[in-house]
Formats: C-alpha cells, structure tokens, sequence
C-alpha cells in the first residue's frame, strides 16, 4: 500500500520536476515542456549528487551542463528553434532552457522517486513509498500521478509535450490526453540506423514521444538530435492530426 506521506508529496504541483510555475508558462505564452521517465539523480528528494552545491536551487545553465541529458535535450531545443546542434551553447545561454524564473521551458518526469534505471526497486524506495515492487509503484502513478500530471498540462496549455522514452509511450499519452491514443509512427534513418518517434495531436495538446539520448536505438548522435528537433518544430507547428 502507497506511503500517504509519499502520495501527498508525489501529487504535489510540480514534484519530481526539475523546473517552476514561470518555466510552465501559461495558454497565452505557453511553453515546450519536455518529460522523462524519472529522475536517475537529482531535485528527486531522495538522492544528491557529489559536487551540487544545495543552495544552488535555480537549476542554472551552469548545474544542467554537468549532466549529458542536459545536454542532449538543449541540443534537441536548439534544432527546434534552428540552429544547428554544435550551437547548443549559444542557444542554451540565450534561452535559458529549464531554469526556474525563465519561461518557455519546463522539465519534469512521469515518476516522482528517483531511480538509478527504470528497473530498478531498492530497500529505499520499498521504504519510502509503501509499494513492495516497482509494478505496483507504477501502477499506482498510472491511476494517480498521470491523471495529475494532466490536471497540470490543462491548466498551462504546453505548446508541446516532447516525452523522453518510446517504452512509456502509453504513459505520456495518457498524462498529456487522458487516454491512449492511437500514436502516429516517424522512422528517421540516421546513418543507416532507424529512429522511431511516436506523435499525436488533439486541438492544441501535441505530443512527440522519442527514443532516449543514449544506447544503440536511442538519439545518441548530433545528426539524430538534429533531426529528431526539426521533425519537432514541424508537428508543434502543425494542427490536428486525429
């Protein structure tokens, strides 16, 4: 049975995220969000990582740059907004990806509890969230946490939800329209090596699902994130696809 200390929290606005209300934005000016699976480290509540100063709460430029998913996903960004990948640097200093205070914007995660991989289920975890295994963690976010995580991208109207990890693709689906949706395919052939992409719109909820940016099938390359973002900036510019 769920911890009811660990429920509230979970539910709570924005847990197991990395950026803050403005990053959101709102209907008017809204923002890009961009979603993983889960924390492997850091903001998690649970886990710290050597060499982060506490105090630094901003989530700065600066503290991003010292982990490659970081990096990666400001490559991603900056194709969308048409630069090519090898100026990530620039656009990262120019638009502040991420950074609490700064809209346009915002990452966060499916699973609140932080996680060394998606397999994985410590004695720590057992402890903290009341759930013997990781199943039955899961399928408690999937009656609660989603449903909430939806609540959240109804109220700020994300220009577009880019979910990090086609093996949860059902997940993001159901976070960003309440439901599995019949996802479109997109095959990139990337040096002779495919890339899927899943994505689906629904007025204005868009949804790109991509691999993650490491391993064999994964956008582990600047010529895939290069493209990946251009098809990106094409379906956040598109209307309706169902």
């Amino acid at each position: 049975m769920i911890d009811k200390s660990f429920a509230e929290e979970a539910l709570g606005k924005f847990a197991g995220c990395d950026s803050d209300e403005v990053a959101a934005g709102n209907p008017t000016t809204p923002s890009i969000w961009v979603l993983g699976i889960e924390h492997g480290t850091y903001n998690s509540g649970h886990e710290d990582v050597a060499g982060v100063e506490p105090e630094d709460d901003s989530y700065s430029i600066e503290m991003q740059l010292r982990w490659p998913y970081n990096n990666k996903a400001f490559k991603l960004l900056a194709s969308m907004h048409g630069y090519t990948v090898d100026r990530f640097l620039e656009f990262a200093a120019t638009y502040q990806p991420f950074v609490k205070g700064r809209a346009g914007f915002f990452k966060g995660n499916l699973y609140p509890f932080a996680c060394h991989d998606v397999s994985s289920w410590p004695e720590r975890a057992v402890t903290a969230t009341g759930t013997t295994d990781k199943g039955e963690y899961r399928r408690w976010c999937q009656d609660y946490r989603l449903p909430t995580i939806k609540k959240w991208i109804d109220e700020y109207q994300p220009r577009i939800v880019i979910g990090v990890g086609i093996g949860c693709r059902s997940d993001f689906s159901q976070a960003v329209f309440g439901q599995e949706a019949e996802l479109r395919e997109k095959v990139l052939t990337i040096n002779g090596h495919q890339k899927r992409l899943f994505y689906f719109t629904q007025g204005w909820r868009k949804l790109v699902v991509i691999p993650h940016f490491s391993g064999a099938y994964g956008l582990n390359s600047n010529a895939s994130l290069q493209e990946a973002g251009e098809f990106i900036k094409e379906i956040s510019q598109q209307g309706q696809l169902n």
